[in-house]
């Protein structure tokens, strides 16, 4: 099975820059510089389809070409490893592990659109995953990697480390823009989009950490045969957080044509006495999969009936208070909407009193119909998507009948 992320990682230790040039770090870097153009970086991108690896799934190359377009000067280029979703360790791993892998991704990244300044815009709370950063970035700015006239080019790079506060509405690209300009962590409406009026009005391209791990694979093997791997619509591996009722829960990489029951049969299948009441994919905010529909595949394809999201796969037991589970959910959410607007702010806090009700056995016939009308703003009035977010479990859980079971 072909990996592409985990592939050089060992086991209890983190890929220096030696370690990470002896197993061909930094040969894709060369490469561009000795024999490709940015418009061919940016066309095998195109080739390759990888989609966003952060759970919105639009794809690398229509992005990069997008900015590369714009004559608009200065252009930045941003690395997001915010990665606030509960049950997600994916880009917090890939830092401490094999920090060169993404930042090999984000130099060719910026090469590929025309940008001398790029950001890693990483989330606070990961102290080892930052050092570890700080250590590689420390490393390439020594060894010609970083600075200018990179490796003999005549490309020039700047990378900057920025630490965020663990905010989840920064993992959101206008959100994370707002706050490495030093202001509130809020959504910006769309258009304009970042590729057009990003960080400071200027054009800008903000990708996950996962995302751009792919990228030297794809320029040293080609973009033809990363699509080649995995599913059509969703080409290439991905880094599966697989925890709950499995035996082995971990990070797992995969070609993405996985059915949802082969993702916790890798992670060793559910325990022994325990039985599968439904597994959730995406984290907090991603959907809920019955035994019903173990066979689907995730993927990032819109017509796919359960999304790959963040990739992350929380298997849930019979055994589990599910009124406890509702509660915790809405409870992240209320706790991280930023309060830019009224449905999120005051919507996420009343389906918050109604699920405490429910846990209480307090929950009457207003709170239900109370229930369905909160339900309906949240997923239909915010000014961004985290309102949507926060009732998609819910919803779910209305969906295949589980509310009954609970009141």
């Amino acid at each position: 099975m072909v990996k592409i992320l985990t592939e050089n990682w060992i086991f209890g230790k983190s890929l220096n820059l030696q370690d990470y040039l002896k197993v061909g770090g930094y040969k894709a870097l060369k490469k561009v510089f000795k024999k490709m153009k940015p418009i061919e970086v940016v066309a095998e991108m195109k080739k390759s389809n990888l989609q966003g690896r952060g759970g919105a799934g639009f794809p690398i190359g229509l992005k990069w070409e997008a900015v590369a377009s714009q004559k608009a000067r200065p252009k930045y280029f941003i690395c997001n490893l915010d990665e606030s979703e509960p049950g997600n360790f994916k880009d917090r791993s890939l830092a401490e592990n094999n920090p060169h892998q993404i930042l090999e991704g984000i130099i060719i990244g910026a090469y590929a659109v025309g940008v001398s300044k790029a950001f890693l815009y990483i989330n606070g709370i990961f102290k080892e995953a930052g050092q570890k950063i700080e250590q590689a970035l420390e490393d390439c700015y020594q060894n010609d990697l970083l600075g200018k006239g990179i490796l003999g080019s005549k490309f020039n790079l700047d990378l900057e480390i920025f630490y965020g506060a663990g905010a989840y509405i920064c993992g959101e690209e206008s959100a994370l823009i707002n706050s490495l300009e030093g202001k509130r962590g809020e959504p910006q409406i769309k258009p304009p989009y970042p590729s057009e009026c990003g960080l400071f009005g200027k054009p800008t391209i903000v990708n996950n950490a996962e995302t751009l791990s792919s990228v030297a694979w794809i320029i040293e093997n080609g973009g033809k045969k990363f699509a080649e791997i995995g599913k059509l619509d969703s080409p290439g591996t991905k880094l599966f957080s697989i925890d709950g009722a499995v035996n082995n829960s971990g990070l797992y990489e995969l070609p993405m044509d996985k059915t949802v029951e082969q993702l916790i049969e890798t992670a060793g299948g559910v325990k022994a006495g325990f039985e599968l009441r439904f597994a959730q994919i995406g984290g907090s905010s991603g959907r809920i999969v019955p035994k019903s529909l173990l066979t689907e595949i995730p993927s990032y394809s819109r017509e796919a009936e359960i999304p790959v999201g963040s990739g992350s796969v929380l298997v849930v037991s019979a055994h589990e208070d599910l009124k406890k589970i509702l509660l915790s959910w809405i409870n992240f959410f209320q706790r991280e909407s930023c309060g830019k607007c009224v449905p999120c702010r005051e919507g996420t806090f009343r389906l918050k009193g109604i699920l405490e009700r429910l846990d209480n056995g307090d929950f009457n016939q207003e709170d239900r119909q109370d229930l369905y009308k909160l339900i309906w703003t949240l997923d239909n009035t915010t000014f961004c998507p985290l309102g949507k977010f926060s009732v998609v479990g819910l919803k779910d859980v209305i969906r295949y009948k589980m509310l009954k079971e609970l009141v």
